[in-house]
């Protein structure tokens, strides 16, 4: 699964790359307003507390409207710039909730870590252990809530519910596209985030949800199928829609 992930997450990027462009523009004005509030911090650090407190939940929101409009990218769809914030209205409660929460126990579990970690000894060091795979484990799970969040929606305690559930049935899988995301992270500074960026980031964590629907929707029809997962049967249609791909058609799409 794991190739075709990464041959298909490379080709939507490809024919999408203005899409993708476009979309982390706003993330690239969001991290230089940030830039611009940490130097402000010299002169009211109150101030400027409050005024990341806002660009986060701005950040939030923005990745919610981005990941819903990738996943009509990833579904083999042409949709327009101007529907970038046509989920805004159903998604911003569940962007900011998903977000927050996350971000909340991630930052009260590293302040926990470095409690444990002061204290020394056996108990601080069990501590700082045992609260190190919380922050791992939280961290890895919320890269399938926004994918969630577009694909799968329901309730906010179901969704969170769903994340932690796919990373724990999928360990090995979520740490490989957690190293696709540090990747993603290496060329984005080249190109100061604009590709892939973050939209080439949720891009491919929902195409690896898209494709893990798959298995589960299998799994469904043949409870009795185990692990035997035919998957290059389930990404037939995927890969007939990619298509052959010459030097030709990769450079000049549109031809």
């Amino acid at each position: 699964m794991y190739g075709f992930l990464i041959k298909k997450s490379f080709w939507d990027l490809w024919d999408n790359m203005g899409r993708v462009l476009v979309s982390n523009l706003l993330f690239t004005v969001i991290l230089l307003a940030v830039y611009g509030t940490m130097t402000l911090a010299k002169y009211s650090l109150a101030t400027a507390l409050v005024l990341l407190l806002v660009l986060l939940m701005v950040f939030f929101l923005y990745l919610g409207c981005v990941s819903a409009y990738i996943k009509e990218v990833n579904d083999f769809k042409a949709p327009e710039v101007k529907t970038l914030f046509q989920g805004l209205k159903n998604t911003w409660k569940y962007s900011l909730g998903g977000g927050l929460v996350f971000s909340a126990v991630m930052f009260l579990t590293l302040l926990g870590m470095r409690f444990y970690s002061s204290l020394g000894g056996v108990i601080g060091l069990i501590g700082t252990i045992f609260l190190f795979w919380i922050f791992v484990t939280v961290s890895l799970a919320s890269l399938y809530y926004f994918p969630v969040m577009s694909r799968l929606p329901s309730t906010f305690p179901k969704m969170l519910k769903k994340s932690f559930l796919i990373f724990i049935d999928n360990p090995f899988l979520t740490v490989g596209v957690f190293l696709g995301l540090i990747i993603n992270m290496v060329f984005s500074l080249l190109t100061v985030f604009l590709i892939p960026g973050p939209g080439g980031a949720l891009l491919w964590i929902d195409n690896n949800l898209r494709l893990l629907i798959y298995k589960y929707d299998y799994l469904e029809e043949n409870p009795d199928a185990g692990r035997k997962i035919p998957w290059r049967a389930l990404f037939l249609e995927d890969n007939e829609k990619i298509g052959p791909r010459t030097l030709r058609n990769t450079i000049f799409p549109w031809k």
